[in-house]
């Protein structure tokens, strides 16, 4: 080959390689920066739900769960403690809505109840099924419509009002997630099946089953769409599911071939957040139609290496997720952390993941 040639190819091949590299960088994993959202009561806290004003909530207290209380956290004065209803000692916060509505479970003097709080009014009990001494909110949309249980029934507070949401033709049922169309999932006993998923819709509970060979599943959350995420659990492990009406159910996979995944949100782009198994216990994951499941740790820009990310539990449609996991100066990401790390490595800490 000439002088002339060679110097013809050269600006090709340059071009080629600029090329290249903008194609490599436009595919390159989303990233994010990590906030610890500290903790108020005995140095940990578990993280259940932010809303799209980057508003978390969740409990705080012993890193087994004593003497624990609704949080709620906001970046203008951090954590704040939500306190209990009147004679209890215990509350968790697992829901907010856009208006900054909280979705909840404290004790009383003698059972557990559901409760709604906001900042004007504070903390509220919602009331019970009659017949039933008990109740637990679970979720909250953006009508202000709390789902949960009481007794021995999913059910829903709506407008002042209780509603029995039934069962799958078993005896119990439970809610854990509604969306913005008063759409409502979780799991209910079946005659047949054993413990299985439903989405509830219109005055109807519909079972979605469990992956095939498996023996249990139930639904954790729903996104506008009436897209469904969960757990489907049998003889070959624990397994994530993503749900919709014209697919039906379909596993999402787990890290590094792991039998052990849960999924516990999804937003309304399709962005799917939860717990994953590997050699080193348990990992934060978001998986995504297009680019599968990452481990979360692996995506944060700059992660303290003594700051391990073992369950992510909540993602708004900005992207923004809330996780916990451990920190402690004896625990790094090459080290065995799972969410009961806190008997041998540390308090339990909640943190806010932001895309970059």
């Amino acid at each position: 080959m000439n002088a002339t040639s060679k110097s013809r190819l050269f600006p090709i091949a340059l071009m080629i390689g600029l090329l290249s590299a903008l194609f490599s960088a436009s595919c390159f994993a989303q990233t994010y920066t990590v906030t610890d959202l500290g903790a108020i009561r005995h140095g940990s806290a578990r993280v259940h739900g932010i809303n799209s004003s980057q508003q978390a909530v969740g409990g705080t207290g012993f890193p087994h769960g004593a003497d624990t209380h609704a949080f709620f956290w906001q970046k203008q004065g951090g954590m704040r403690d939500l306190g209990t209803l009147a004679g209890g000692d215990y509350s968790a916060a697992f829901s907010i809505n856009d208006s900054g509505q909280v979705a909840g479970t404290s004790n009383t003097a003698d059972s557990m109840h559901a409760f709604l709080w906001t900042s004007a009014a504070g903390m509220r009990d919602l009331g019970v099924l009659a017949g039933s001494n008990s109740a637990q909110g679970f979720a909250i949309n953006n009508l202000g419509d709390v789902v949960g249980s009481s007794g021995t029934h999913a059910v829903m507070w709506s407008n002042g009002t209780i509603t029995d949401l039934g069962t799958l033709g078993g005896p119990t049922s439970e809610a854990h997630g509604i969306n913005n169309h008063q759409q409502v999932v979780g799991f209910a006993d079946t005659p047949a099946d054993g413990q299985r998923a439903f989405i509830w819709s219109n005055g109807s509970m519909q079972q979605i089953g469990a992956l095939p060979g498996d023996t249990a599943s139930r639904a954790d959350h729903i996104n506008d769409a009436g897209t469904v995420v969960g757990t489907s659990e049998g003889t070959s492990g624990t397994r994530s599911f993503i749900w919709t009406q014209a697919n039906g159910i379909q596993p999402i996979g787990s890290l590094s071939g792991s039998t052990y995944s849960e999924a516990f949100a999804i937003n309304n782009l399709g962005q799917v957040v939860g717990e994953s198994g590997s050699s080193l216990g348990t990992r934060a994951f978001l998986w995504t139609s297009s680019g599968g499941m990452i481990d979360l740790n692996e995506a944060v820009t700059g992660l303290d290496p003594h700051i391990v990310l073992t369950g992510a539990f909540s993602i708004n449609d900005k992207g923004e997720i809330v996780a916990f996991g451990v920190k402690s100066p004896n625990t790094t990401r090459h080290d065995v952390a799972t969410m009961d790390s806190h008997l041998h490595s540390g308090p339990i800490r909640v943190f806010l993941l932001t895309p970059q």
